[in-house]
């Protein structure tokens, strides 16, 4: 609940926050621009009506002073006024002459345009606050040019920005409106997405939860479409597997032991009626040391198994590589477990299309490990078959070996596990799960391959594939 409710503020506060500086900038870009607009067209209006009166009343002064004053008088006084525009006469000191709304003469405007124009004998513009109302004006004057070219006065033209002002503040207000819905909107379909997001991300928290405290195998309905629906794959696959290694796991802590208890029970029960009866019946005392170093050989084969596992896990699993003749120490092994074949019952048939010796880079007991376990599996797993099929051949850079019995099989479902570690499947047969995961850590090591093919009820395939020495080839 904390990292969800984290995770909504920060976008919440990022997302709100930027939004809200992009429509503070749109607004105010706005807002300027708007009164820019505005500001440029009166002061435009009032420029040119203000130096075509100038030009008007400056050739009247060419004429006579009688001749302007009338003029002056009858355009604006006796003209009605223009609409919001003030307009009036100055002397060069700045003083009033004569206003269209009848502003005392003598009065000083006393805004800065005036003596511009006067100075500079130019137009000049003002915007600001009026000395005497205190009111936002924009004023525009023109020099007023006597016959011998001197500045006698301005015609100054004046108009209040306060309406202007107003419908510049309600456009932006009406901009902050639609900036302040945009906000909203954009909450809203934030705070749909991160709920979106979030409630899976908590399904997803609580199903770990449940998964770390030991329940293996618990999933989540995929109802996504999206990345999140990958995730919710991911976890789904993962708390599967880890259910079926913990099944894995318990079922090769059984095995184990049982595969344990079973020799030492054996060692425990001969060694107990060794010693109670001694060796008097030398028929039954040899037939107990036979079955006790039986059953050691056999646990000092799962603890190498063992430890060769936990080399391979920890990394430590190395080979001693010299030059090997293959096909001799597979014949080897075949001798060598050739009895305990004839003891089991079972038929061998061993196929060799490999006139001479072929060689391989590899670690000669590694090796015979691998042939080792590969045909105790074709004994314990396919001995009921009664028969077991071993051929050696060359293909191409490769020799192959393949052992084949006759057995129950493999089912469909179980193959793709065959050579996971701990993994024993269906089978009631002797073993802890280990060998087949070894012997293919030790082939892959070798630069090969093993692989397994099985059908049920028709027997099982092993083909052993390594490269041959590369001055053989």
């Amino acid at each position: 609940m904390r990292h969800s409710i984290g995770i909504r503020r920060r976008w919440m506060i990022n997302n709100l926050i930027y939004i809200a500086l992009i429509i503070a900038i749109c607004v105010g870009v706005f807002s300027v621009s708007a009164m820019n607009y505005y500001y440029v067209n009166i002061r435009t209006g009032l420029i040119n009506s203000a130096e075509m009166s100038a030009e008007y009343f400056s050739r009247d002064l060419t004429l006579s002073m009688d001749s302007f004053y009338q003029n002056a008088k009858r355009n604006l006084v006796g003209t009605p006024s223009m609409r919001n525009v003030e307009r009036q006469i100055l002397f060069s000191n700045g003083r009033i002459v004569m206003s269209s709304s009848g502003l005392p003469a003598g009065l000083r405007p006393e805004t800065p345009e005036i003596a511009d124009a006067v100075a500079l004998n130019k137009t000049s513009a003002f915007v600001g606050r009026d000395a005497y109302t205190g009111e936002r004006i924009m004023s525009v004057s023109s020099p007023l040019v006597s016959g011998d070219d001197k500045v006698v006065g301005v015609v100054r033209y004046v108009t209040s920005l306060s309406v202007v002002d107003r419908r510049i503040l309600l456009q932006t207000i009406a901009a902050l409106l639609v900036g302040a819905i945009m906000i909203l909107l954009v909450f809203v379909s934030n705070k749909y997405f991160l709920r979106s997001i979030i409630s899976p991300l908590r399904e997803v928290t609580d199903i770990s939860k449940k998964i770390t405290k030991g329940s293996y195998g618990a999933t989540i309905d995929n109802k996504y479409g999206d990345e999140i629906g990958e995730l919710v794959d991911s976890i789904n696959e993962m708390s599967a597997e880890i259910a079926r290694a913990d099944k894995i796991k318990n079922e090769f802590i059984s095995s184990v032991s049982h595969e344990l208890r079973t020799p030492l029970t054996a060692i425990i029960g001969w060694g107990e009626t060794l010693t109670a009866v001694g060796f008097e019946n030398k028929e039954e005392a040899a037939r107990g040391i036979e079955i006790i170093l039986k059953e050691t050989r056999r646990l000092s084969k799962m603890v190498e198994e063992l430890l060769d596992f936990a080399r391979m896990e920890s990394g430590r699993f190395t080979l001693y590589v010299d030059t090997v003749n293959l096909k001799a120490e597979f014949e080897e092994t075949l001798f060598m477990y050739g009895d305990t074949f004839r003891k089991a019952g079972i038929v061998t048939d061993y196929t060799n299309d490999i006139e001479d010796d072929i060689y391989i880079n590899g670690d000669r007991e590694r090796l015979k490990q691998v042939f080792f376990n590969m045909l105790d599996n074709a004994m314990k797993h396919g001995g009921e078959g009664g028969r077991i099929d071993m051929s050696i051949l060359r293909e191409g850079k490769n020799v192959c070996i393949k052992i084949r019995d006759y057995g129950a099989g493999i089912p469909e479902d179980e193959l793709p596990y065959v050579k996971m570690k701990f993994y024993k499947g269906k089978s009631k047969a002797q073993g802890n799960g280990i060998g087949l995961a070894v012997s293919d850590e030790i082939v892959n090591l070798h630069g090969g391959r093993l692989d397994i093919e099985s059908r049920e009820g028709e027997g099982t395939t092993i083909t052993i594939t390594l490269p041959v020495k590369e001055t053989e080839e």
